[in-house]
């Protein structure tokens, strides 16, 4: 029995984004596509692999959770295997596969990219950005080589380094001059945060802690994913909220949003380089890493 690999990738994908669709769009593959792929690999194992779940995702058979173990070491291995290669290989075919959150994929990650090829033009980096718990399985399942996150990693089975601090700021629809009040008045109003699982609630839910609160003595109102959509609910007057002062300068400059002074002062975010514990990086990947835990920025300064 022959296996096809690139069948077994698409399953991997599939089983690793718990969806038909979203594994479709990381693939850059139609939704049929992908169905197509997941029936040949069964045809090929002779029995069911996975089952569509009617509110959303996928459950393994006996069968597929067999076939996911395996895929998983098969993908491993050629991974191993390209790497052992490197030495033999073209500049040109080398490459670092790096998984940062959105604030780090935006504010801080673009900045070290561009040094590093500067020292390595012919090395290709590819950044993926998205949540910090699925970037976090990433680097589990070697799909990625290392992350930037900004909250460190809970799994005992990855290792992390701090090494970029920001400045966070609490805001407000703008106004003519900054409000100056304590956190515990600031509270009694509506916010709206970032997701649960986020550097920067994770970062207030500490603040909030060191001054006696907790974010049930918080008036949630919204919740979002997404820095912008954040920034336009606070604009249109819906709530405060607090980002990274880098995130919402030009809102600030502009006069859509105004900082709130807070007499505890504000926390800072701290960012985290983040890899599997027992691989040791080599080649350009070590060298990346390097330039983040030990080179400077022209924008973030460690």
């Amino acid at each position: 029995m022959e296996w096809n690999l690139f069948s077994l990738k698409v399953f991997s994908e599939v089983v690793r984004r718990n969806n038909f669709t979203k594994a479709a769009r990381a693939l850059g593959l139609t939704q049929p596509a992908v169905s197509q792929q997941i029936q040949n690999l069964e045809k090929q194992a002779g029995c069911p692999l996975m089952v569509r779940k009617r509110m959303g995702g996928v459950s393994l058979t006996e069968a597929g959770k067999v076939v996911w173990g395996y895929a998983q070491k098969m993908a491993e291995l050629l991974r191993d295997m390209e790497r052992e290669l490197e030495p033999w290989t073209s500049n040109r075919n080398q490459s670092i596969t790096l998984g940062c959150c959105c604030i780090a994929g935006e504010h801080i990650v673009p900045s070290y990219t561009v040094a590093f090829k500067e020292r390595r033009p012919h090395v290709t980096v590819h950044c993926h950005v998205g949540r910090c718990a699925d970037i976090f399985g990433r680097v589990l399942d070697g799909t990625l080589d290392v992350a930037v996150a900004g909250v460190p990693p809970r799994d005992p089975r990855l290792a992390y380094v701090p090494f970029v601090r920001m400045p966070l700021a609490f805001f407000e629809a703008g106004r003519d001059s900054p409000r100056r009040l304590s956190i515990q008045g600031l509270v009694r109003e509506p916010v709206v945060l970032r997701e649960e699982g986020s550097g920067t609630r994770w970062a207030l839910l500490k603040f909030l802690e060191d001054n006696g609160l907790r974010l049930d003595d918080c008036c949630v109102v919204a919740t979002s994913e997404s820095n912008e959509a954040v920034k336009e609910m606070v604009a249109n007057g819906l709530a405060w909220s607090i980002l990274p002062l880098v995130v919402i300068q030009r809102e600030v400059d502009q006069g859509r949003l105004t900082p709130i002074e807070i007499e505890e002062g504000c926390p800072p975010q701290e960012f985290y380089v983040v890899r599997r514990k027992h691989r040791i990086p080599d080649g350009p990947r070590k060298e990346f890493i390097q330039l983040l835990l030990h080179g400077k920025s022209p924008e973030n300064k460690a």
